[in-house]
């Protein structure tokens, strides 16, 4: 908060660095876009500046027993029960994470680049994100964004799938909008890249789910369950490093670190859902507003509720009936 400078008052210094100012005005014309022709609520946001002494703003636990992957959550006011816990010192996170291994479960410390306030507080732009490349920043804008409009307490993966949606689609539109043809063709790229990492975690997470499930009902024992657990990890590691593109070597991190089902996690909340969002946005007419509208109504439901209706999204098999 000390450190933050208006975005405004940099813009009319002119000892500020021309690709520092360069970038606070593409900031500008990707929250116009965003107001515009995305219905998010804009105003006031990013509207400030912080140099950072790191890449990240803070640094996210997160923990799951090792045979489950029901996350272990955090309550608060305003934010509802989440499936992380933030530190702003990575020594702090990295103290929780070891607290929570001894106690037996998995656990997976990651760094955030950017954060939001849910709309409480003017959220600055940082210098952990600022000087991404330009359908990125757009991407991580118009999701932060998402969370400004709809945001259901104790929901980690239907508000960060959601917000994946808008950053995605957002960036698309946004790209086409101003003619970046290249950087379109690069960001695609990226994406597709993208989904084929998540598409292959999302199979092997549920191929484990179902194993621990039918290991549990026959009531077996530790041992049994911690060698199913090896022999998984291992099998989607060999399958990932045998099967994968030369573009997607940048993801073999994920796969040759300690196995942690709250790592696998983290990719189902934020792209668990996309589907179902996906089939929302195509019943809303492709229109940003009305998709909010929907999005606002399914956050008004019963989980269970809430559950079925994407559930039959995704299958394609919604009715207003169910609604």
């Amino acid at each position: 908060m000390r450190a933050r400078q208006s975005t405004a008052s940099l813009l009319a210094d002119p000892a500020t660095p021309p690709e520092l100012a360069a970038r606070l005005e593409l900031v500008e014309d990707i929250l116009d876009f965003a107001e515009s022709e995305l219905s998010l609520p804009a105003q006031g946001q990013y509207r400030h500046y912080v140099a950072l002494d790191r890449d990240a703003v803070v640094y996210n636990v997160m923990a799951a027993p090792r045979h489950d992957f029901a996350p272990l959550l955090w309550c608060f006011p305003i934010a509802g029960c989440v499936a992380y816990r933030g530190y702003f010192q990575r020594s702090r996170a990295e103290a929780k994470a070891a607290e929570l291994a001894a106690e037996g479960f998995d656990v997976h410390v990651g760094g955030a680049a950017a954060y939001s306030t849910l709309g409480w507080f003017s959220d600055p732009l940082l210098s952990s994100f600022l000087w991404r490349d330009e359908a990125d920043l757009a991407e991580l804008l118009f999701h932060e964004l998402a969370h400004v409009r709809v945001y259901l307490p104790g929901d980690t993966a239907f508000n960060e799938s959601y917000a994946t949606f808008v950053g995605q689609e957002g960036a698309r539109r946004w790209l086409d909008g101003r003619g970046m043809e290249e950087h379109r063709r690069r960001w695609e790229s990226r994406t597709q890249v993208r989904r084929l990492f998540v598409d292959f975690v999302l199979q092997w997470r549920e191929k484990m789910a179902e194993g621990y499930r039918e290991l549990r009902q026959q009531e077996a024992f530790e041992a049994d369950l911690d060698a199913l657990r090896d022999g998984l990890w291992s099998g989607m590691r060999a399958a990932w490093l045998e099967k994968r593109p030369s573009a997607a070597e940048p993801y073999d991190g994920f796969f040759l670190a300690q196995p942690s089902n709250a790592r696998l996690n983290t990719v189902a909340d934020y792209h668990g859902q996309l589907p179902a969002f996906a089939k929302l946005f195509a019943a809303a007419g492709a229109d940003f507003a009305a998709f909010h509208g929907e999005v606002e109504a399914l956050a008004q439901m019963s989980a269970a509720q809430r559950s079925e209706r994407l559930a039959g999204l995704e299958a394609g098999s919604d009715q207003d009936s169910s609604r």
